[in-house]
């Protein structure tokens, strides 16, 4: 499974920078002259930024289940987290990584995808509420620039934000419902139906936990999740920005979003090959062939490479043996069979 892993890794990278260069050839790194000396560090800090607001949003769900959790192993578990999204197929590694390390800081199991599931839930509704906002930015293009226009759309979205995770947070005994009865008809569940029963038990009750959180503490939840991923879409925005090519901030934003999901479906680490194409075809209208190789290489430096190369080490220390297995996860579809299954430890 291990050899699986790196040999995907492997060529998801290839692709990742082979592409590139049939875009504009070596011309593209002659365009490294348009950046600032100054920039490429700049860009770095927001994701390392973005890391410290996950971090937040770690340590403000976990203090709510009664276990503080230091800011420093806070971001290691988000670096690590990360590396985990980021080096295996659609991220399959990410989630396990995610409860394993909440498990050493101790959180049972069932609690630490309570609290990966709701962080998610809080994903879930900034795209739903951004999206649209993006779009209606997007179509107005510079007549928005108004910062009192500006503050309107960014207190809407925290408000409608806000309200949309209260909403979804009542709705979690449909949701724990919807897994009972699935499990009923998937055979493999069917035979853990009592030990997914205790586990439902144990969901229902950190969710209820969460729920109660307060106004002021989801607001900040909120907050900090929008300021992550405000900071990475604004990445790609700032590059154009940089080389003198700026375009609209909306029709960036929409297309990242659409990268990343063409990123899971190709079904590589980071999506290698399949956000290249689709980067090509958002943006070869607007830029020259040596500029776009340019963009791509260095956006994708910022947003994927540096994910794996600063997150290795962390993820290695943070996991210890379990590091094979945590990424090997997502590649089980890819590895050969052999005479028997391995052990779960």
């Amino acid at each position: 499974m291990r050899k699986s892993a790196t040999l995907l890794i492997l060529i998801s990278l290839t692709l990742s920078l082979s592409l590139p260069v049939l875009y504009g050839g070596l011309r593209g790194f002659s365009e490294l002259r348009r950046l600032p000396a100054w920039a490429i560090p700049l860009l770095l800090f927001m994701v390392v930024l973005g890391w410290c607001c996950n971090a937040a949003r770690l340590m403000l769900l976990a203090n709510r289940l009664g276990v503080r959790i230091r800011p420093l192993h806070a971001l290691s578990t988000v670096i690590s987290t990360e590396f985990a999204w980021s080096a295996t197929p659609a991220g399959s590694g990410g989630p396990p990584t995610y409860v394993f390390l909440l498990r050493h800081h101790g959180l049972p199991i069932a609690r630490g995808a309570a609290m990966g599931t709701v962080d998610q839930f809080v994903d879930l509704i900034f795209f739903t509420t951004s999206v649209p906002i993006a779009f209606f930015v997007s179509a107005l293009n510079s007549r928005i620039g108004h910062p009192g226009a500006l503050a309107l759309l960014v207190s809407a979205l925290m408000i409608t934000g806000v309200g949309m995770l209260v909403w979804l947070f009542r709705q979690h005994r449909k949701i724990a419902l919807w897994i009972g009865r699935l499990s009923n008809h998937v055979v493999r569940l069917r035979k853990a139906r009592f030990r997914m029963a205790r586990w439902l038990i144990q969901f229902r009750h950190t969710v209820r936990l969460l729920i109660s959180m307060g106004m002021r503490r989801l607001s900040l939840l909120y907050l900090f999740c929008v300021m992550h991923w405000v900071l990475r879409y604004s990445i790609l925005p700032i590059l154009l920005w940089f080389v003198g090519k700026p375009l609209s901030w909306g029709y960036l934003f929409v297309a990242q979003i659409i990268l990343n999901l063409v990123g899971i479906v190709t079904f590589l680490p980071g999506g290698g090959g399949g956000v290249e194409l689709g980067f090509g075809a958002f943006l070869r209208s607007h830029l020259d062939p040596a500029l776009l190789a340019f963009i791509l290489v260095t956006w994708r430096f910022c947003t994927f490479y540096w994910y794996l190369l600063a997150g290795a080490p962390v993820f290695a220390l943070t996991t210890g043996k379990m590091a094979g297995r945590l990424v090997s996860v997502g590649t089980r579809k890819h590895a050969p069979k052999r005479g028997g299954d391995a052990r779960r430890s």
